[in-house]
């Protein structure tokens, strides 16, 4: 890749943050609203989207719980947010699994505020804005080791979709001088 290629994938990444669990919204918010929060958190990344119909499919199988009065809590965004990471890596029944592996160790606020860290530790050095990620905790359990491993999978494949998007854009624009320039 030239450098100004990595750089624009680069680019995707810098500065990227997801909100805590305590910054979620503590007001229910409707369904279209909840999937525009969510899709907010990834802007930057295309591909890493998520539907009304997808979140209305994930009530039914009862990998989140049904929303109250319509109105998704800040528990089923972070549920949400994590889905929308690792459904490109996992099986739906992989997701409930590791939901489920993570309610029995750990409060919804801990679990989801694991997952940020790790994401944005290894997001960077995967886009290579860092030369290294920082240690975290030690995989004290099976749930923290699966959780990072899906991470890891997960962070691997958004670098590569950016990537892939980036050449296709500037083979678009360039098609005929490209192959000279190389």
């Amino acid at each position: 890749m030239k450098l100004e290629s990595n750089r624009r994938v680069a680019a995707c990444a810098a500065g990227f943050a997801l909100p805590r669990y305590a910054e979620l919204p503590t007001v229910g918010l409707y369904l279209d609203q909840s999937v525009q929060f969510v899709n907010g958190c990834f802007r930057t990344f295309q591909g890493v989207e998520l539907t009304a119909s997808m979140v209305s499919n994930y009530v039914k199988k009862g990998i989140i719980s049904h929303p109250i009065k319509k109105k998704y809590t800040r528990d089923q965004l972070a549920c949400l947010i994590y889905i929308v990471v690792s459904k490109n890596v996992l099986s739906m029944e992989n997701i409930d699994s590791l939901f489920k592996m993570q309610r029995a160790h750990y409060t919804s606020a801990q679990a989801y505020d694991t997952f940020c860290d790790e994401l944005e530790n290894y997001l960077p050095y995967v886009f290579g804005l860092t030369k290294s990620f920082s240690e975290l905790e030690p995989d004290v359990d099976d749930a923290r080791k699966l959780l990072r491993s899906t991470i890891i999978s997960a962070v691997n494949k958004i670098y590569l979709d950016c990537v892939f998007t980036d050449l296709r854009q500037e083979q678009a624009l360039w098609p005929d001088i490209l192959p000279d320039l190389a």
